[in-house]
């Protein structure tokens, strides 16, 4: 019997190499589903609604944990009941105001009082991508 005959009869080879093929197989399909590469991002940004015209009043803080040009990512520390549209302040990364509308997708408990809050950027498609951003 050869070397390669021996580690095939192994139960547990054969175990963890279907566990790995299972991992592999996930992985493509998670790959498949996403539009845009995420990019990590490490900085706080404000969840904000609009209250008046240009007025926006913070919701919560948040950590952005990653970035695509169909939405965002963050971890929170209080859950979002919010229905419709709410807003993204990025003025700390930018230094100016600028609030970029989000429709939250998802938000989840991970653990404690940690949530993960998924949102897809609100586009007008008429005017393209990042014009409907509202900067202050």
């Amino acid at each position: 019997m050869t070397q390669l005959q021996a580690r095939s009869n192994n139960p547990l080879r054969r175990a963890i190499s279907k566990l790995v093929l299972g991992l592999e197989k996930r992985e493509k399909m998670r790959q498949g589903r996403r539009r845009y590469q995420r990019q990590p991002l490490g900085v706080m940004v404000h969840l904000c609604v609009q209250v008046d015209g240009n007025q926006y009043q913070p919701v919560c803080e948040a950590w952005a944990v990653d970035l695509s040009i169909g939405g965002i990512a963050c971890l929170a520390e209080q859950p979002l009941d919010l229905e419709g549209n709410i807003f993204v302040s990025f003025e700390s990364l930018l230094g100016y105001p600028c609030y970029v509308p989000i429709c939250v997708k998802r938000c989840a408990t991970l653990i404690g009082n940690i949530h993960q809050i998924n949102g897809q950027f609100v586009y007008d498609i008429s005017s393209g991508p990042g014009q409907s951003t509202q900067a202050a």
